[in-house]
């Protein structure tokens, strides 16, 4: 069993709309975390009516990544917790292409902001063939995404580019950009737009921008359950009034001090890894978040072609049979209007 960590925002005067609101994390870090405790600690919640919500994730410790990545897809499509805010957008594909009732019902983030470096002396994509590549953990964003650009190249991951996992801790972008500027890493690495210069400047060399390459791509999303979304759509409405409130309270920076309490109070940031790498995490959401959680849908079809390809979804899938954007329409409309 995974033991999940919760948090409560619970009613104080305010005459919630049900019971509770159950969201769910598959990741136990602040940058996934950060906007839902936000918009509870900043009552956007409560202001939507929501007095009583509760958010629950997974500790690293409680399993492999994709076990706790699976686990919560499969709580949403069992009802168990009503929204997710994370989940990986395959797993969200699967589950409906076996008829589960799950749907996605806005973006995560906006884009990805990586760019591939290579180590010294390699000048291209293809150059990596043969080489192995290191990652932290298998099914990881950068893991993801290393090896869908590896197959857009006309190289398959594990044949062609061996992997190798160091079990190491996740977004450390700070350690880990310094370890491969020092030559201490691999061949290759996906770094944030914040370390690119100072690896460039080491000798490195930029391969491929993510950013150009997949400007639509949502691996991401935020997902519901859909029996929820079909008895309750003007709370789902307002789950995402109050996100939307939390992703600008964010992206302003003068709330960063508030923004910083929010998160150490919730058990974050007391590691030196957590530390060293808040500042460049925190300056990569100012391009990565979305101020409304606008989901193009060609980011998710490429995803859909790219499960049909995989085998993964059945040829018949269409994007529309997951996609639930109405309630995000008439948040975003209501938002722009107040």
């Amino acid at each position: 069993m995974i033991k999940p960590r919760v948090w409560l925002c619970s009613p104080d005067g305010v005459s919630p709309r049900r019971k509770r609101l159950r969201m769910s994390a598959a990741h136990n870090e602040w940058n996934h975390v950060g906007i839902a405790l936000a918009a509870m600690e900043e009552r956007f919640f409560a202001d939507e009516g929501l007095a009583d919500v509760e958010l629950i994730t997974f500790e690293e410790s409680a399993g492999e990544l994709l076990e706790r990545e699976a686990a919560q897809v499969d709580l949403l499509a069992r009802g168990i917790v009503d929204i997710a805010i994370d989940p990986r957008t395959t797993f969200v594909l699967e589950a409906r292409d076996s008829k589960n009732p799950v749907c996605i019902v806005a973006a995560r983030r906006k884009n990805h902001a990586f760019v591939l470096m290579g180590e010294k002396g390699i000048k291209t994509v293809h150059e990596l063939r043969g080489k192995t590549i290191r990652m932290e953990h298998r099914g990881g964003a950068t893991d993801v995404m290393m090896r869908q650009l590896l197959k857009d190249h006309g190289i398959e991951p594990d044949e062609d580019v061996p992997f190798s996992y160091s079990g190491g801790p996740m977004h450390d972008p700070a350690g880990l950009a310094q370890a491969f500027g020092e030559g201490r890493y691999g061949p290759a690495y996906l770094a944030i737009e914040g370390h690119v210069k100072g690896l460039v400047q080491a000798g490195c060399s930029v391969l491929a921008d993510l950013r150009k390459l997949y400007p639509s791509r949502h691996d991401r999303v935020t997902a519901a359950n859909e029996t929820f979304c079909n008895e309750h759509p003007e709370i789902v409405k307002g789950f995402l009034k109050a996100m939307i409130r939390g992703c600008r309270f964010v992206l302003d920076l003068s709330h960063e001090q508030r923004f910083t309490e929010i998160i150490t109070e919730a058990g974050f940031l007391t590691s030196e890894r957590e530390k060293r790498s808040f500042s460049g995490l925190f300056s990569e959401w100012q391009g990565r978040v979305s101020l409304d959680l606008s989901l193009p849908r060609d980011g998710i079809q490429l995803i859909v072609e790219e499960q049909k390809r995989d085998g993964k979804i059945s040829g018949g899938f269409q994007v529309d049979d997951v996609l639930r954007l109405g309630m995000l329409e008439q948040a975003q409309l209501e938002l722009k209007a107040d």
